[in-house]
């Protein structure tokens, strides 16, 4: 394993294949291993791709002060990029991992080249989130939700996740193997991750204003079936405010876009990095 020091925090990084450089970020309640089954794969037969576990996930067990907050986030995958020698990367990033690469745009711009979401998290909803989420950050009964309450229902809880993730598709074999998807259920895990999304939603409110600054090229892709995050409120917001943006939406399709349609994935990679020059 290897670890770069990232906002103060020992933090896991890992790299493959070669070529110009891609830079990945995760979303919520998973690690840098949500790529691994398919995207991954894919894309090390042309890129250098470089991955970070988020503070608190996977094998990043620090979490630095105030690490919930979007401008630690995007701090922190900045410090990554300039540790590991990345020379302007194009960054792909799932979920709620799009809301922090879209902060890495604004904050850091001449860092990277472009971005490339997927079921990406932007902008306020409505609604809040699970109310297990509010349990498990709560800082006196958290650690009994945590590390009692949780562990016997955490296998079948991961499972539901996931299948809600693909849905309307089905799960496909050996992903939940493949993507480790048990490590999102240990304790430290599930508060980092629990603590980041209560704060989800004060903390897109507070930079959505701001991404029309945004004037490299972004490529979003998104499922029509999506019922995790809503493609209409998000992607569809993004589309109509970025300068230069590409948007493709999937029929059929959940939140898992890039295990549908990987391909698409690589060609907007490429299709970026025509535009970043």
């Amino acid at each position: 394993m290897r670890y770069v020091e990232a906002g103060g925090v020992d933090t896991h990084v890992r790299t493959w294949g070669a070529g110009d450089p891609v830079f990945l970020i995760h979303g919520a309640s998973s690690d840098m291993a949500v790529f691994e089954p398919t995207v991954i794969p894919l894309l090390r037969e042309s890129y250098q791709l470089t991955a970070y576990d988020r503070p608190g996930l996977g094998f990043t067990a620090g979490r630095p002060p105030n690490a919930d907050q979007l401008g630690v986030q995007a701090r922190i995958a900045a410090d990554v990029i300039e540790q590991s020698g990345l020379k302007k990367p194009i960054v792909v990033a799932h979920s709620f991992g799009g809301a922090v690469a879209l902060r890495l745009a604004l904050d850091y711009p001449d860092l990277i080249s472009g971005l490339v979401l997927l079921a990406p998290v932007a902008y306020d909803w409505p609604g809040g989130v699970s109310w297990h989420l509010y349990w498990s950050a709560n800082q006196l009964v958290g650690p009994l939700f945590n590390n009692v309450l949780v562990p016997p229902f955490a296998e079948g809880a991961a499972k539901s996740g996931v299948e809600g993730s693909f849905a309307p598709a089905i799960v496909p074999p050996g992903y939940v193997k493949a993507a480790a998807v048990e490590r999102a259920t240990r304790p430290a895990a599930l508060r980092a991750n629990a603590e980041d999304m209560v704060a989800a939603k004060r903390e897109v409110i507070a930079q959505q204003s701001r991404y029309a600054e945004i004037t490299m090229p972004v490529a979003i892709l998104s499922g029509d079936g999506d019922t995790v995050v809503s493609t209409p409120i998000h992607t569809g917001q993004l589309g109509l405010t970025l300068k230069n943006a590409r948007v493709e939406i999937l029929t059929g399709v959940g939140h898992m876009p890039h295990e549908a349609a990987p391909e698409t994935v690589l060609d907007m990679i490429r299709w970026v990095g025509s535009r970043s020059g």
